[in-house]
């Protein structure tokens, strides 16, 4: 026959006070961020997806732009889009 469960023994995983608070060397008097030390979220990221169809020169073009300056597609395109709302692309 198994042993019973005692939930009294995970009250000792339950927090025991406050957070403490940290400075550079550890310890110090200012609060910890709220956002800072956790770990990252697990919500999914909001990313999105397009597809554009166009000429194969001006998809060819664009790849070797990205590829030539090391980026994803997504970054040069927001390269891109702010140089045209500052009216430098012609």
């Amino acid at each position: 026959m198994p042993k019973p469960l005692d939930l009294g023994r995970l009250q000792k995983f339950e927090p025991s006070g406050p957070v403490p608070e940290r400075s550079e060397a550890g310890v110090g008097t200012q609060p910890v961020s709220d956002r800072s030390d956790r770990w990252p979220s697990r919500e999914p990221v909001a990313d999105g997806q397009i597809s554009i169809k166009g000429p194969l020169s001006t998809i060819r073009r664009f790849k070797a732009m990205c590829k030539d300056d090391r980026r994803t597609y997504a970054d040069m395109l927001g390269i891109l889009m702010d140089a045209f709302e500052k009216g430098n692309v012609k």
